[in-house]
């Protein structure tokens, strides 16, 4: 009878030293959840700042070269701005114009002409931001620009080229834009013949 009190207790000693041992785990993996938890905080603010830095030099280079490129063909008419806002779990860039203080919507508010800017622009920018060679076409840029405004875009396609060292080739119907081209090859088409002809343009 003794003998088995004696094992029923040691048999009940031995589940409490588990149980013991169990809380104390349970209470270090407690801990470590919560030191874990403490370093997961800091980093995801971490995280929240660095994206926030880089949206914020992203729009300033984005807006920088977007209205210089309107300046030069509509100057001082537009302000292109960007907004970057958290929409279902991914960050959505919201891009408008100004005009008189008031906000308008490039697509839908303004001539095509505006338009064919801010893409040109736009597509300059995810170039120059991307590991890309210095050499970018574009096919028939500025068509919804009016005829007296193109000597400006000309002018600008120059200069950009230039600036950010970019080989700009362009497939175009306007003189205006190809007059200022360093160098034109003309392609014309008789009895279903397409012969190409090279002429310099009016390097600067």
């Amino acid at each position: 009878m003794i003998a088995d009190w004696k094992a029923r207790l040691n048999k009940l000693e031995g589940e409490r030293d588990t149980y013991k041992a169990q809380q104390t785990a349970l209470v270090t993996r407690i801990v470590e959840i919560k030191t874990e938890s403490e370093v997961l905080e800091r980093s995801q603010a971490l995280i929240q700042l660095t994206a926030e830095e880089t949206q914020n030099q992203l729009r300033f280079h984005l807006q920088d070269l977007v209205n210089a490129a309107l300046d030069s063909v509509f100057p001082g008419v537009y302000d292109f701005r960007i907004d970057f806002t958290p929409k279902n779990g991914t960050t959505v860039a919201d891009l408008y114009l100004l005009k008189d203080g008031c906000r308008v919507d490039p697509m839908d508010s303004s001539g095509g002409g505006v338009v064919d800017v801010v893409c040109f622009a736009l597509r300059l920018v995810a170039w120059s931001i991307g590991k890309t060679d210095n050499v970018i076409v574009f096919d028939e840029p500025m068509k919804w620009l009016s005829v007296g405004l193109r000597p400006l875009a000309g002018e600008l396609f120059r200069k950009l080229s230039h600036q950010l060292g970019i080989q700009m080739i362009y497939v175009t119907h306007d003189p205006e834009l190809a007059d200022v081209a360093d160098r034109i090859f003309e392609v014309s088409q008789v009895d279903e013949i397409s012969k190409v002809t090279v002429k310099e343009g009016t390097p600067q």
